[in-house]
């Protein structure tokens, strides 16, 4: 299972919040560096331990899948639950469904471009993904009677847009 960071922060498996906080903030004031500068290099490791398990363990998505599938399924070798990618995961525990933001795991799980792994880069030429085009900024004459009682102004823009076939 890798690290176990219930035993680190000295908690039970089924601990609160404010069990995790209270935890966290001793240890954290017994193993900072300052606290102990003739042991710099444990304490920072021990430090380091400490400050991991309780991002792990206080938050609900990130604690949900340490549960599950301990700390390799936090840096990505497991997938979430309920993404279908793992035998016998489903969209449903314990009768209700299960949701997880991307925001929620790692950059090495979910990375912040997730599509180009897939498709490439979808750089300029690849025809993969439509490119944005660019902002168009123009000046729109407007006077200040028209901005205190306001006024409906209409803009015509035009572009040329090029298909795959030129």
């Amino acid at each position: 299972m890798g690290v176990d960071y219930y035993k680190i922060l000295q908690v039970d498996r089924n601990a609160k919040d404010d069990d995790l906080k209270k935890s966290y903030r001793k240890l954290a004031m017994k193993w900072h560096p300052d606290k102990n500068p003739n042991n710099k290099k444990e304490s920072e490791a021990k430090f380091k331990q400490i400050s991991d398990a309780y991002d792990v363990l206080s938050d609900l998505q990130k604690r949900a899948v340490y549960d599950q599938y301990g700390e390799e399924g936090l840096i990505g070798q497991v997938p979430p639950p309920g993404s279908g990618g793992f035998p016998g995961a489903d969209a449903y525990d314990d009768g209700g469904p299960v949701a997880f933001s991307v925001s929620g795991f790692p950059s090495g799980m979910f990375g912040e471009d997730i599509f180009s792994s897939i498709w490439g880069r979808g750089g300029e030429g690849s025809g993969s993904i439509p490119q944005k085009g660019a902002a168009i900024g123009r000046m729109l004459p407007c006077s200040l009677e028209d901005l205190y009682k306001g006024t409906t102004k209409k803009m015509k823009i035009s572009s040329d847009i090029i298909d795959a076939s030129g």
